[in-house]
């Protein structure tokens, strides 16, 4: 892997440190790993998701772009900071994608760690969700947050995964395994979603709140909703897909949102709730595409908002 952390340098003192500074490789000493607990970069570095749903490519650049932003951000002292490098797979073939980040997120959760998926299409949703299922302890229910213009639970293509689909596969994948659905989505926009896909998503368990949830006058409301589901659910996989922001804020994505919601305090407060709660198993941004970026815009905002779900995690003992 092309080691891509560097940037600004204010000193050797640890409250100086940036990303860059703190980050190593995920393959250091055992011992090393676990003197503070591990914050693990995976990139998944793929478009095909996008390309099978009709997207514009260019996600396929995201983790390299999402480095890059966050390199200069404020070491967190409490974590040590790791890079697993990007999984890979055969270029079209989505679900293979999904199972090699899903053995990457694995391996991080059983080492202890809480991986921080950098992306990429918004498949690797699945692929998130699986790897910390398969490492979690029997019995465990592993729920989804997805923050997302999108429902993401649209039919498979020909039986193929897309981007549109990986909640519709944690679905399946959770029937299999015998495991409630466990799936709130927050930001969803009417104008991006027909009224069938809403039904389906429901009918099959999905708790969808709409972008006028994310309203000052509704805070207090939402904090109910983001509570109840996570006092139903054991670990939470945070999904953060960047079209769910205004474009303005997020135009390097594949489908923005011209109503999208506001990267502001409000949305702080639900990413810190979300955070604290000691329920946050793994983070990922999806659709950052750099190709289609002004300036580096959405790929700084990705890590402004991971920056924030991370200062609100708790503190290990």
């Amino acid at each position: 892997m092309v080691w891509q952390w560097r940037g600004r340098d204010d000193g050797p003192q640890p409250e100086a440190q940036r990303w860059h500074q703190a980050m190593d490789a995920w393959d250091a000493e055992p011992a090393q790993r676990h003197r503070r607990r591990p914050l693990v970069v995976i990139g998944y570095p793929s478009d095909a998701g996008v390309r099978a749903n009709h997207g514009r490519p260019g996600a396929a650049e995201g983790p390299s772009a999402l480095r890059t932003a966050c390199s200069n951000l404020p070491a967190p002292a409490a974590f040590a900071l790791f890079d697993a490098g990007d999984v890979s797979a055969a270029k079209d073939d989505v679900l293979a994608w999904q199972r090699a980040l899903a053995a990457a997120v694995a391996a991080v959760r059983v080492g202890g760690g809480i991986p921080l998926v950098f992306g990429g299409g918004h498949d690797q949703a699945f692929g998130h969700w699986l790897g910390v299922a398969q490492a979690a302890s029997r019995g465990s229910v592993v729920g989804c947050i997805n923050i997302d213009a999108h429902v993401d639970m649209r039919p498979l293509s020909q039986g193929h995964p897309h981007s549109g689909s990986p909640f519709l596969q944690v679905h399946g994948h959770s029937t299999l395994i015998g495991s409630p659905f466990r799936y709130l989505l927050l930001g969803m926009q009417p104008a991006h979603n027909t009224p069938a896909l809403l039904q389906s998503a429901a009918a099959h368990g999905a708790h969808i709140v709409d972008a006028d949830a994310f309203s000052p006058s509704q805070e207090s409301a939402l904090a109910v909703i983001i509570d109840r589901f996570l006092s139903s659910v054991d670990l939470v996989c945070l999904s953060i897909d960047l079209d769910v922001f205004l474009a303005s804020s997020a135009p390097g994505v594949s489908a923005p949102s011209p109503m999208g919601i506001l990267p502001d305090a409000m949305l702080r407060s639900v990413l810190r709730r979300i955070g604290g709660s000691g329920k946050v198993a793994g983070i990922e941004l999806a659709e950052c595409s750099p190709p289609l970026d002004i300036g580096g815009r959405t790929a700084r905002l990705g890590a402004a908002l991971l920056d924030c779900v991370i200062r609100a995690l708790p503190v290990p003992s």
